[in-house]
């Protein structure tokens, strides 16, 4: 199982632990083919042998677990928190098992019900169904006494959702702009809901080879699994129809390409 990068090791980011912002980052993005030719720094610092009994469809989750796990990570849960998370795509149910792994308590924001019903199944405790009726932040609020959440991921990618964490979550709460928004695009904040409630933002690029490891060690002992998150499997040959069913097709999970 081959990561898509590899850090220098060597840079100034790299001697501080932030391998994921390497300034000479060695990227191999791409893998829809039978072969695949590996770069040998990737091959040396971020490929590893898929242990016994952790199937193909669950070892390519490990990618995009990788870089759930270090947002996660970085938003300092603690047992027994409340996380709401907005996004219910693959990448927030990521979000919504390993809170629930973690003891967290859940609070679910998608739009459709198929999604709330897949983080409902993931060990979500509360579900909000994000539409034009409903007042997201209020429902959030509504489900944490008034206060807040401790945490709030935002899993979407836009400005608009970027807005609405730093309103559900309480003083003193963590926010993680996990989505990323399309190129240029701006946010402006409450400076002084930022500076009097003492609200920690952070934003999560990537990942590390500590964290594919750790990933890997979550697969492999069967916490998360590709049941949870593939849920159709196509041949090589088929991929442009795949391609062109996920371009209109809104709330599909992940479909496995098999050479």
């Amino acid at each position: 199982m081959a990561a898509n990068s590899a850090p220098c090791e060597q840079c100034f980011f790299c001697r501080r632990g932030l391998q994921n912002l390497c300034e000479d980052l060695q990227f191999n993005n791409g893998a829809y083919a039978e072969y695949i030719r590996i770069p040998s720094r990737i091959v040396e610092r971020n490929t590893y042998r898929i242990p016994e009994g952790v199937s193909y469809h669950d070892a390519a989750l490990i990618e995009p677990l990788a870089c759930v796990l270090k947002g996660f990570e970085e938003t300092s849960p603690r047992p027994g928190d409340t996380i709401a998370i907005l996004g219910l795509g693959p990448i927030g149910l990521m979000f919504v098992k390993l809170a629930s792994l973690y003891g967290c308590r859940v609070i679910a924001i998608g739009r459709r019900r198929t999604q709330l019903d897949r983080a409902e199944a993931m060990g979500a405790h509360e579900l909000v169904r994000a539409d034009q009726h409903i007042n997201t932040v209020e429902a959030v609020r509504n489900l944490t006494g008034g206060r807040g959440a401790d945490i709030a991921v935002e899993a979407v990618g836009k400005p608009e959702t970027w807005h609405w964490v730093l309103d559900m979550v309480r003083r003193g709460g963590t926010l993680n702009f996990f989505g990323g928004c399309p190129n240029e695009s701006r946010v402006m904040f409450d400076t002084n809901l930022l500076h009097y409630s003492e609200i920690t933002c952070k934003a999560s690029f990537h990942h590390t080879p500590a964290h594919i490891r750790k990933a890997l060690d979550l697969v492999t002992r069967g916490d998360i699994t590709s049941k949870d998150f593939v849920n159709s499997e196509e041949p090589l040959a088929n991929l442009l129809e795949v391609m062109r069913h996920l371009m209109s097709h809104n709330g599909h999970l992940k479909t496995a390409i098999i050479p």
